[in-house]
């Protein structure tokens, strides 16, 4: 459902939301109605921002904000859940305009009602106890034979029975309990509810071959708990009180001394002092119940593992797309009223691209793959889909192994494994490339396994420069008129990173424009473009960024023009800047010396520059990267994944992970960092030594600091690898660091109360 705003601009945002209640409200009475049951909400509030940057210019957005789901069981919830909703909403916005960002609120243009259909998890009639509970004899389960299994529980626990507490006559049924509004069988929805209307504290936990937490009472710490244990049995749920929560998590430790566990994060303390100790730290950690798991001794040291990516990516696709920038209809906007203005829609008009071999040779046919037409990205996908059975094809039917005299002696005389680099104990084999036969060395036969290519599990990368920032966009337009499951890696609400088949994006790893990063290389890299341009003369007119007129070509019809648009065309009205007369000489030289008869001939021949330009580029740091890393970029999303692989490889360090939960507490409150800015636009400082300074005032400074690199330095600070433990009495500690060299072989991860500090 979308609710018109109708809202002047400078509304209040609290009146805003308030408006819509009834509407919004009779809505969802609508939806309770017809689907028979819970459902749950969302609003989502779309508005307009701007912020004064620095040099006086306007910088303008638009986010969505939204709140989590609202669950609804009953027409008598509605108006309790609207008043959560409009609060988290606001919340949002607050994030955005407040702590000194600058965003200030231009305009509500939409508020949306998205509904589903919710079917709770709820207490009934009575289920037998899982035999794995059962014997550890935790679970107090009463035999109840109506839909109140949840006040018999509570019963349970509030008036517990000696002997057999399985009955339900050693409870009396006047337990002085509110009920009222509470539906039976009760969803844990309702949970807060009842604690709310009888003063208690209350957990609720689930099991699936082991303790997991549904609800986590929010009461004040110091209120007892009361937990209880739903369980099901072929769709039916029943509410069972926990007796002794140690006792029912027990096994779930290897240890076998007696635990106490933390009912946040179900952690077991071999004391409870221990536990006290931790309860605090744990609270804060997300604000959420969450089960954690950490590392088992024995199985927590990190180390390269994945030895698969030191071989190229059998292959590899480079595209790009040009696309129509429709204007789109409607009135100026009022300039004086800081709104933002969509003017163009933005359509994928052709596309072009490249497949490379693994070996880097292009295959045919003999020019890149290209279309121009009406539904472009749509035709894009399917050709991928096209190459991607071809591929698989290929993989299904590996080639056998060639080998020279050279690869013969340099088998017989291999010491390591050279996918591994451990010593060879009897066990090499000859692996060898599936795509092109050639051999590639001696290695374990273990790891000769681990290289296997699989026709279905491999992955096929296909490259974009700025997927991220534009690409991206066309393909989600065409996406659903595909066949195949697609899955996206989110990075934000307006850019992506990748998604299957496995689309990446250049510029996560060369963060430059493409005709910089042309001009990086030397003549000889582009081996690709020099394959599909054999002419020097013509190839020189391609190796540099040409210009396109984008905002000029808005329709169909403009490919059929047969001249060169004159120069006023190529004005960006987006960024209000117009090209260079040398650039336009160029653009010139290349339609005459290309001999493009149109302008569609023209958006071929750029386009399909675009990609051989990328496809040199990026395989020119492929093989820089192989070189000296021993890995393939093709394998990995950005820059930050093929680093961490590479610093495990090339360092052969062992990381141990920190099994000790409350360590991690300890590292996890020390962390620190954000964004930081001084949106402050004006100041003045009675500073004597600057103009206008007034004697009878206090004096003032305006200090601008800042320090570049911070993650960068400390990342190259000796840094700790393992060997993790506390300090067993601090007595005599301040010393021992003082004395401690900062490269030392080891540190200390200290918490000061900042009174302490000087």
């Amino acid at each position: 459902m979308e609710v018109p705003q109708g809202h002047p601009q400078g509304a209040d945002p609290r009146a805003f939301l308030e408006s819509a209640e009834p509407q919004i409200r009779k809505k969802l009475e609508e939806e309770l109605r017809a689907l028979g049951g819970g459902l749950k909400f969302q609003l989502a509030l779309k508005v307009s921002l701007v912020k004064v940057k620095p040099d006086g210019c306007e910088e303008y957005t638009d986010p969505v904000l939204r709140h989590k789901q609202e669950a609804i069981l009953q027409k008598s919830e509605i108006r309790a859940a609207l008043q959560q909703a409009f609060p988290r909403v606001l919340e949002t916005l607050e994030k955005w305009t407040q702590r000194g960002s600058g965003w200030a609120v231009v305009q509500f243009h939409t508020l949306w009602l998205d509904i589903a259909r919710y079917q709770p998890l709820r207490g009934g009639s009575y289920i037998q106890l899982p035999a794995a509970v059962k014997n550890k004899k935790a679970v107090v389960n009463v035999k109840n034979n109506d839909d109140h299994c949840l006040r018999w529980a509570l019963r349970s626990a509030l008036f517990q029975a000696a002997e057999h507490p399985h009955r339900p006559t050693k409870y009396p049924t006047a337990d002085g309990l509110d009920f009222i509004g509470i539906e039976a069988p009760t969803p844990i929805s309702q949970i807060g509810m009842v604690e709310c209307q009888n003063n208690l504290a209350i957990n609720v936990f689930g099991w699936d071959k082991g303790v997991i937490v549904h609800h986590l009472s929010k009461q004040p710490e110091e209120e007892a708990r009361i937990n209880l244990l739903l369980i099901e049995k072929a769709g039916k749920f029943h509410y069972t009180w926990i007796k002794n929560l140690n006792r029912l998590l027990f096994d779930q430790s290897k240890y076998r001394e007696r635990k106490h566990f933390c009912e946040r994060c179900l952690h077991g303390y071999s004391r409870e002092d221990l536990l006290e100790v931790h309860r605090p730290e744990c609270k804060g950690i997300g604000q959420t119940a969450v089960r954690v798991e950490m590392p088992e001794e024995g199985k927590n040291n990190l180390t390269f593992q994945n030895h698969h990516r030191q071989l190229p990516a059998p292959y590899i696709i480079y595209a790009d797309f040009e696309a129509l920038t429709t204007k789109l209809a409607g009135p100026e906007l009022d300039p004086t009223m800081s709104s933002t203005q969509k003017t163009q829609h933005h359509e994928a008009c052709s596309y072009c691209y490249v497949k490379v071999r693994c070996d880097g040779q292009t295959e045919v046919p003999e020019v890149p793959v290209e279309y121009r037409g009406p539904d472009a990205a749509e035709y894009f996908l399917r050709a991928l889909q096209e190459e991607e059975r071809g591929i698989k094809g290929v993989l299904a039917n590996p080639q056998n192994i060639r080998m020279t005299s050279s690869d013969w002696e340099s088998h017989r005389t291999a010491c390591r494994c050279y996918v591994c680099d451990d010593l060879l104990k009897g066990d090499s084999v000859r692996d060898h490339c599936h795509i092109t036969g050639k051999y590639r060395g001696a290695a374990h036969s273990a790891c000769n396994l681990k290289l296997w290519l699989s026709p279905k599990t491999t992955t096929i990368s296909v490259v974009f420069h700025n997927l991220r920032g534009y690409d991206s966009h066309l393909l989600m337009q065409a996406i659903s008129k595909v066949e195949g499951r697609m899955s996206c890696i989110p990075n934000n609400t307006e850019k992506y990173i990748s998604f299957s088949l496995c689309f990446i994006d250049s510029a996560q790893f060369l963060q430059a424009s493409l005709s910089k990063l042309v001009e990086a290389n030397k003549p000889e890299a582009f081996q690709i473009t020099a394959h599909y341009e054999p002419e020097q003369q013509k190839r020189g007119l391609l190796m540099r960024k040409g210009v396109y007129p984008y905002e000029y070509v808005d329709s169909w019809e403009r490919f059929e023009e047969t001249q060169l648009p004159p120069k006023e065309a190529f004005y960006s009205k987006l960024s209000d800047e117009k090209i260079e007369d040398g650039d336009y000489e160029h653009a010139q030289r290349v339609w005459e010396t290309f001999g493009c008869k149109t302008l569609g001939n023209y958006t071929d021949l750029y386009c399909r520059t675009d990609v051989l330009l990328l496809a040199d580029v990026f395989e020119t740091f492929r093989k820089t990267s192989q070189k000296q890393y021993g890995l393939d970029p093709a394998h990995y999303y950005t820059s930050p994944g093929l680093s961490w692989d590479a610093l495990l490889k090339k360092t052969k360090v062992e990381l141990e992970l920190v099994t000790d939960y409350d360590q991690h507490l300890f590292i996890e409150k020390g962390m620190r960092g954000g964004i930081s800015m001084v949106s402050k636009r004006h100041a003045r400082a009675n500073n004597p030594k600057v103009e206008g300074y007034d004697p009878e005032k206090p004096n003032s400074h305006i200090l601008y600091l800042d320090a570049n690199n911070l993650y960068g330095w400390a990342m190259s600070q000796p840094l700790p690898t393992g060997g993790f433990r506390w300090v067993e009495g601090c007595d005599g500690l301040a010393g021992t660091i003082k004395d401690q060299p900062a490269d030392g072989a080891e540190g200390y991860i200290l918490e000061v109360p900042p009174g302490a500090l000087r």
